[in-house]
């Protein structure tokens, strides 16, 4: 039991040396409820890290269980854009993906389409 106490110790030890313990990300979609035919605003906002244009960032819509990756902007400061319009009613998902040496953050929200 001792051993398995310090070989986390030790993990969470070497993680925190090289950065990756700590490392958060928000989403925000607005409007939260549109009309079809209407645009929605994602925004990213990523901490505990220094990101660039080429960070491996994904914002996914799932319509009808198949995922499309939108095309972002980086706009500095750790924070990313991207809009889709929605042509059809319903409930959607707009995922967020951060993929950082080995860490993946994920954050999901719903958007619903009148």
């Amino acid at each position: 039991m001792a051993l398995l106490v310090l070989l986390a110790a030790c993990s969470r030890e070497n993680l925190q040396q090289i950065g990756l313990i700590g490392i958060e990300g928000t989403l925000a979609v607005e409007p939260a409820e549109i009309e079809a035919g209407g645009t929605v605003s994602m925004k990213a906002v990523f901490t505990g890290v220094e990101l660039d244009e080429n960070a491996n960032v994904q914002f996914v819509v799932i319509a009808d269980g198949q995922p499309t990756t939108l095309k972002h902007r980086f706009e500095g400061d750790n924070t990313y854009t991207a809009e889709h319009t929605f042509d059809k009613p319903g409930v959607y998902d707009v995922d967020l993906h951060l993929y950082y040496e080995d860490v993946h953050i994920y954050k999901k929200k719903q958007v619903t389409v009148r």
